[in-house]
């Protein structure tokens, strides 16, 4: 009873726009875990692993331009209007699906998506991050993802009762799932747009300029471990990125899990992290960020292995309950990176994030297609762990600080929860 009391209250107190944005992101988890079967629509409407990471490829190099420059104006301008702008541009994507007589002209929807995710993630993430204040954002976030994270428990169900009901893992099963995802689509706009109140201005009003933006983002690469972070960042996508494509694939063609299996695989990692939110966000805000980002790593490679090596079967369920524990500490995640920088740098900052991870993206995609179609099914998996955990955790440790930019500035003086 004290618990639920305890969540009522933490609800009540929420500004109106963080309760809108939950809402937003509770929608939005929903309609994409209900469809965790985009590769293998792309392969059984006949393209290679190959052909994968090149349409991956085309997306990430949409959205590394879009970010940079929806970003540089997000910090001066009305981040609710470039959020609108680029969801209704994604209401677009799964259309694109549907009307796709072969791989090929997928590239449209691969282009559509990384338009889409390049105007609204600056936007978004920095209004997120501005309603919270440095020192609990991490038991903010945590406490949060209980109301955010909870509709994907059903999703995956979902998605996967309508795939088994329309005939199973091809083209004609799935598509029925874009349908769903047009409509909810339409819904999150509708509802963005009626309720959330644009923020207060935090830069300064000035004319668009090449120039002028570039020397903001060097003023944002100025500060102390943002370079380290960005660096770090964009090797993600040379290990994390490259075997993405692949771990449902991987799932389907090794171990022949069914629409259902992968259903529940979604469903154990999802219950897992939103049980265990709350209590890394403390954690995270008593310990520090970096400790729970690298613990979280740590579990993410047993994860993984038991996924490649254990067998299919239980094991599979076992590896997305380890994953859903690494997906936990997604709170430290969000709340370094946004505290790197001060209040109106944070768009840029996200941007600067993006366009890192995108940018060498595009050939990990093709790296990643490469390493599945002529090496084997293991290679893009080893060489995600190898780069992940000798190259990116050691950054993270040694050239990332642990207190922010406010804190190491002096200027986080409210000692509350909220600000906006």
């Amino acid at each position: 009873m004290a618990r639920t009391k305890n969540l009522t209250e933490f609800l009540g107190g929420l500004p109106r726009n963080f309760k809108v944005m939950m809402a937003r992101n509770s929608f939005a988890n929903f309609i994409v875990n209900m469809n965790p079967y985009n590769s293998l629509f792309i392969f059984a409407l006949g393209a290679s692993g190959t052909e994968l990471g090149m349409l991956s490829s085309i997306g990430l190099a949409f959205s590394t331009i879009f970010s940079v420059l929806t970003g540089w104006i997000s910090d001066r301008g009305d981040k609710k209007a470039f959020f609108l702008l680029g969801t209704a541009v994604g209401v677009l994507v799964p259309i694109a699906y549907i009307l796709s007589p072969s791989w090929s002209w997928l590239a449209v929807a691969f282009i559509l998506f990384g338009v889409s995710e390049g105007i609204l993630q600056p936007a978004w993430q920095a209004m997120y991050a501005n309603s919270v204040n440095d020192g609990s954002r991490g038991t903010v976030y945590g406490l949060a993802n209980l109301f955010v994270m909870s509709p994907i428990l059903f999703a995956g169900l979902v998605g996967g009762a309508v795939v088994s009901w329309f005939g199973g893992m091809d083209a004609d099963g799935i598509r029925p799932l874009y349908y769903l995802q047009i409509g909810l689509s339409l819904a999150i706009v509708a509802f963005v747009w009626r309720y959330l109140t644009p923020p207060r201005r935090q830069g300064q009003s000035v004319p668009f300029s090449f120039s002028q933006m570039i020397a903001d983002y060097r003023d944002v690469l100025s500060i102390d471990g943002v370079r380290s972070w960005v660096l770090m960042k964009s090797l993600g996508s040379i290990s994390i990125g490259l075997a993405g494509p692949f771990w449902m694939i991987y799932a389907s063609l090794v171990w022949e899990a069914s629409a259902m299996t992968i259903a529940f695989m979604v469903t154990v990692r999802t219950l897992t992290r939103i049980v265990l939110s709350p209590v890394v966000g403390r954690l995270t805000d008593v310990y520090g960020r970096k400790k729970l980002i690298i613990g979280g790593r740590l579990t993410m490679y047993v994860a993984a292995i038991i996924f490649l090596w254990g067998g299919g079967g239980f094991l599979l369920l076992l590896a997305w309950v380890l994953m859903g524990v690494n997906d936990s500490t997604g709170v430290a995640w969000q709340a370094k990176e946004v505290e790197l920088v001060g209040r109106h740098q944070r768009a840029r900052m996200t941007a600067l994030s993006v366009g890192a991870f995108n940018l060498l993206a595009v050939p990990a995609s093709l790296l990643g297609g490469y390493l599945w179609d002529h090496v084997g099914y293991l290679a893009p998996f080893i060489f995600m762990i190898v780069v992940d955990g000798l190259v990116r955790m050691p950054i993270i440790a040694k050239y990332v600080p642990e207190a922010g930019y406010d804190e190491l500035n002096s200027k986080q003086v409210d000692s509350g929860l909220f600000t906006d």
